[in-house]
């Protein structure tokens, strides 16, 4: 998109936009390239998100999950029980912890760029290991609610009602 097309979308201006713009250049998430010259004047820029390349963990998870779901009887019940195990290591419980904090800041951690909602849901805006989740969600998207009710248990937290939206599924 143009800067002014991002502007006209975003409702801001055209120069709050482009410091915006610049910025998330410089941290790699947006490319820019000039468009096609049309009369005088220097081509403006178009702007498209980058192309993250795959985590070099993906093809590991992905063979990984692909053999769980091969031998388990219960892939998704699998991949949960392995996040659980995993999820108990991280957001170590500290005196007057909040269990709700130790599992945004952990999958911060881990990539999901966590959004705590005002509903109370955690909306996760990337998956480390979307290709892994395309090809098997059953086992690496349990395995994420896993980690999450593995957080939560080890904050003495009933994670019963903890459901994830796989986001391999959406995106």
């Amino acid at each position: 998109l143009s800067l002014p097309q991002v502007a006209e979308i975003m409702g801001l201006h055209e120069n709050t936009v482009r410091s915006h713009l610049d910025a998330l250049l410089s941290d790699g998430h947006v490319q820019r390239e000039a468009a096609p010259a049309t009369g005088r004047g220097r081509p403006a820029w178009i702007w498209r998100a980058a192309v993250q390349p795959p985590s070099p963990f993906a093809a590991l998870a992905n063979v990984l999950a692909g053999q769980v779901a091969l031998l388990s009887d219960n892939p998704a019940r699998a991949g949960i029980e392995a996040g659980r195990r995993w999820g108990a290591t991280l957001g170590s419980p500290a005196a007057g912890s909040d269990a709700r904090r130790a599992v945004v800041d952990s999958l911060a951690e881990l990539g999901f760029a966590p959004r705590d909602e005002e509903d109370r849901s955690i909306s996760l805006l990337a998956c480390p290991l979307l290709s892994a989740a395309r090809e098997n969600p059953q086992v690496i998207c349990n395995v994420h609610l896993g980690i999450v009710q593995g957080i939560l248990s080890s904050h003495d937290v009933d994670p019963t009602g903890s459901r994830i939206q796989p986001f391999a599924l959406v995106h």
